[in-house]
């Protein structure tokens, strides 16, 4: 008797799960049967992870429907080496609401005719254009950027502006928005700016829902803007105005500060002594424009943004002497 209750038990939990799985099934897929709201992501090789993954979250778990692609609809190798097989190719894309343009190595994508007339002929009749980190430079290199403000990922936005003069660029915010094109900065403020596009489309609610159910701290008004951090201070040409000794092994250890202060560590291997080195890094400092160096000292002041700044150079001993750190340090003097 009590075999049979169980058993009886069993086949009623086997029917509930059969009859719930189908509507389960069916709600996780229905972005992409029948959207509100349809999303074409464009893909390529050395595409970066974050730049479409992440905004692709965001847009599926606003309910919108999402279709990746690929310029022949091949798989890419992404700039990490994952492999990702589109769902279609540029020429078989079905019509779109919402377009992005991901970042990553984008030397060749912006070159490629398919990618950049596949952008130009989706300008207009209300779709949104949403590039993220140097995927700016693809749509600048499709001229749909002329004379809109744009951003991108911070150590490449002087050459964005080098590079297309036409292009407004701005240099301390998250995301820029042209109402129809977005453009963001790097990496992961693809999040934020695809947050932004899910609140000009559905409301600040509904993408405020988006992102606590991602368990994402989303700031509509901006929040984190890597391009306001004090490293945007240090010498840009001090790298190519150095002699480097030509054994050379230099490999970054750290890289870290904030508004008002940065330090930058290597792990240097070279037959050339610390101090040799020191000297070498200073004299590269020394013809960089607006940097005053201290007689005697491996220490410089420049004056910028209204503030008085210093940097230094410093090295530590490592476990013998072709091996040791080499430091710089970057900060500002209180506000007068």
């Amino acid at each position: 008797m009590r075999l049979r209750r169980t058993l009886h038990r069993f086949v009623l939990l086997v029917s509930l799960c059969a009859a719930l799985w189908p509507a389960a099934a069916a709600a996780a897929h229905a972005p992409h049967s029948q959207p509100p709201v349809r999303v074409g992501i464009v893909l390529f090789d050395g595409v970066e992870i974050i730049d479409f993954a992440g905004p692709y979250e965001v847009f599926g778990n606003a309910g919108f429907g999402v279709t990746t692609l690929s310029p022949d609809g091949k798989p890419v190798t992404t700039e990490m080496g994952l492999k990702v097989t589109p769902d279609a190719s540029l020429a078989e894309a079905p019509p779109f609401d919402v377009i992005l343009m991901p970042g990553g190595d984008v030397g060749q994508a912006e070159q490629d005719p398919r990618i950049l007339d596949f952008l130009r002929r989706q300008t207009g009749a209300g779709r949104e254009l949403l590039s993220v980190c140097t995927g700016a430079f693809v749509l600048a290199s499709a001229g749909l950027l002329d004379g809109l403000e744009a951003t991108t990922f911070t150590p490449r936005i002087d050459e964005l502006a080098r590079r297309f003069p036409k292009v407004k660029v701005v240099r301390d915010v998250r995301w820029a928005d042209n109402e129809r094109i977005v453009t963001s900065a790097g990496l992961s403020s693809g999040l934020d700016a695809a947050l932004h596009v899910v609140a000009k489309l559905r409301g600040v609610e509904q993408a405020r829902s988006v992102a606590l159910h991602l368990e994402y701290d989303w700031k509509p008004d901006g929040g984190f803007v890597r391009s306001r951090l004090a490293d945007r201070h240090l010498p840009a040409q001090l790298e190519k105005a150095v002699d480097w000794p030509k054994d050379l092994d230099a490999r970054t250890e750290f890289s870290i500060g904030d508004e008002r202060q940065w330090r930058k560590r290597y792990r240097v291997a070279s037959a050339t002594p610390a101090a040799e080195l020191l000297q070498r890094i200073g004299a590269g400092m020394d013809r960089q424009d607006g940097w005053t160096r201290a007689p005697g000292e491996l220490r410089w002041r420049s004056e910028r943004e209204g503030r008085r700044w210093r940097l230094s150079l410093s090295s530590q001993p490592g476990a013998d002497a072709g091996h040791y750190w080499i430091e710089l340090g970057l900060s500002a003097d209180a506000q007068r």
